[in-house]
């Protein structure tokens, strides 16, 4: 008599040994994202400042006005203003994109690729970092 599986409306329950093996192979070469980042002090100082942003964002929210300018390609007015929570949007997209560079590095062989991708969105991060701080020296009240 054969064992029917399971199926709990189509998703995909692996077996023991197929998780045995996976935890194996994620144990063996959980360095080995990290290994092939090509300038990995700069993205992890780069990730560090967006983070490092993100939190003074939300820390200088009390001498911030409500609304500030982000939106600088929009028609001038109402249309480039924000809350000032929005601030943090500029480093939340640069970590977004960095994660995705990464990702896509991880899988690429060829090291130019690698270094032209990871240099992207170092530059990339540094200019939401400038961004970002310009306009709170622009619009706080310190």
């Amino acid at each position: 008599m054969k064992k029917k599986q399971k199926k709990s409306q189509g998703i995909y329950f692996p077996s023991k040994s197929v998780k045995k093996l996976w935890e194996e192979k994620i144990a063996k070469n959980k360095n080995v994202i990290v290994e092939k980042i090509p300038f990995k002090d700069f993205v992890g100082g780069i990730i560090l400042i967006n983070i490092l942003i993100i939190a003074l964002v939300a820390l200088v929210q009390i001498v911030l006005p409500p609304q500030i300018p982000l939106f600088y390609g929009l028609p001038e007015g109402e249309a480039q203003l924000t809350p000032s929570l929005s601030l943090v949007i500029p480093s939340l997209v640069s970590l977004v994109i960095m994660v995705i560079n990464i990702a896509i590095s991880y899988f690429l062989k060829d090291e130019i690729l690698k270094k032209f991708l990871i240099t992207t969105a170092i530059g990339v991060s540094i200019f939401s970092i400038v961004t970002t701080v310009k306009i709170v020296f622009l619009v706080g009240s310190f």
